[in-house]
């Protein structure tokens, strides 16, 4: 019995792990509606850990469940995303400082390796550029030392990647990402917190604003 137990849950854990990299990877975006049957399907598994998975998210506003059990991924307010970006200023800063200072020698190697693949697929590969920016960030905030941290913020990024895919990527000049990234990268390289603090804070912020003129726009269209 405990055997089927532990089976039965990580499978759950794993439909939910991937369910939640398809939004991560901007697979999945805002308002798009799916269904339990649709998902077991996909991954070859019966309702219940699909099930189980997507009241997780749920629990997470990363997924809606509605009241006719129509399942949608979760959509963002300004003030909603203005909130969001707050969050991420002061603990995304907050990872990136202590990484500075506790990564191994190995990691500059492994994150410049992240680096470049991400900087390749600007303009080729919109999705695999989410991915790789993703994977850039996370691995950096890896080597805080915290996993309470980097969970939390992984937490908060699973709400705006879509909107970073849906505007950020596809409608903005990158050429100012791309140069906040480099200089984070040497600032983690070079032990200097203060210098991929800043040059984080000003990624996020110059996306942030781009993305909530948009959502204003598209709220101002709504009301016409």
């Amino acid at each position: 019995m405990s055997i089927e137990k532990i089976t039965s849950v990580t499978l759950r854990q794993k439909v939910y792990n991937q369910l939640r990299a398809k939004i991560l990877g901007a697979e999945l975006l805002p308002g798009e509606t799916i269904s339990l049957r649709g998902l077991a399907d996909k991954f070859g598994v019966s309702l219940l850990p699909v099930r189980e998975a997507v009241w997780q998210l749920a629990s997470e506003n990363i997924l809606v469940v509605e009241s006719n059990k129509r399942i949608q991924v979760n959509k963002l307010t300004v003030k909603e995303f203005e909130e969001v970006l707050d969050l991420r200023l002061l603990l995304e800063s907050e990872a990136v400082a202590k990484a500075c200072q506790k990564r191994p020698p190995s990691a500059v190697t492994k994150v410049e390796r992240i680096l470049d693949a991400m900087n390749k697929s600007i303009g080729v590969n919109y999705k695999s550029y989410i991915k790789k920016n993703d994977q850039f960030h996370k691995t950096i905030y890896s080597y805080a030392g915290s996993p309470l941290l980097s969970k939390m913020i992984q937490g908060l990024l699973a709400r705006v990647n879509p909107y970073i895919y849906l505007y950020a990527v596809h409608e903005r000049d990158l050429t100012s990402a791309l140069q906040c990234h480099n200089i984070i990268f040497e600032g983690f390289a070079g032990g200097d917190g203060k210098k991929a603090v800043n040059a984080l804070r000003k990624d996020l912020t110059q996306a942030a604003s781009f993305i909530c003129s948009k959502l204003n726009n598209k709220i101002a269209a709504n009301c016409d």
